[in-house]
């Protein structure tokens, strides 16, 4: 027979599972692979789709730059053309252009930074990536 004592455990086990997948499914879709970049005096970009396709947006999270964006992950628009693809975000404002790249090679434009640092993809960093701990971690900072 179960008591109430158990009872109980039985309905929070249920409600915890019920909350578990509510919240799995609140999570926005993402690509399956996260793309890496690396760079001058070991600077680090990761970026990750986060949504449909359509939506253009991404996850972009800088790592061992001096900067006030260092390691935070911020959600940018994503801007193809026949030439590049722009990762940009809004500054003071305005849009700002974060990060251009042109056939695996780009440029990191920083606020405050006087020039840009140069980057290329890494297909071992590119490796090393989560995609679902990388958007974990952004909806854990929010």
């Amino acid at each position: 027979m179960l008591n109430v004592r158990n009872w109980a455990a039985v309905l929070g086990m249920a409600l915890a599972m019920l909350a578990l997948n509510a919240a799995a499914e609140e999570r926005p879709e993402v690509a399956d692979k996260v793309v890496a970049y690396d760079g001058e005096q070991g600077v680090k970009v990761w970026t990750l789709r986060i949504g449909a396709r359509s939506e253009n947006q991404a996850l972009v999270q800088l790592e061992d730059v001096d900067h006030d964006w260092n390691l935070r992950i911020q959600k940018m628009a994503v801007e193809k053309t026949a030439k590049d693809t722009r990762y940009s975000t809004t500054v003071d404002g305005q849009k700002y252009v974060v990060l251009i790249v042109q056939d695996g090679w780009g440029e990191l434009y920083l606020p405050g930074e006087a020039k840009p640092i140069q980057v290329g993809y890494s297909p071992a960093l590119s490796s090393q990536g989560n995609a679902q701990a990388f958007l974990t971690d952004y909806l854990k900072a929010q």
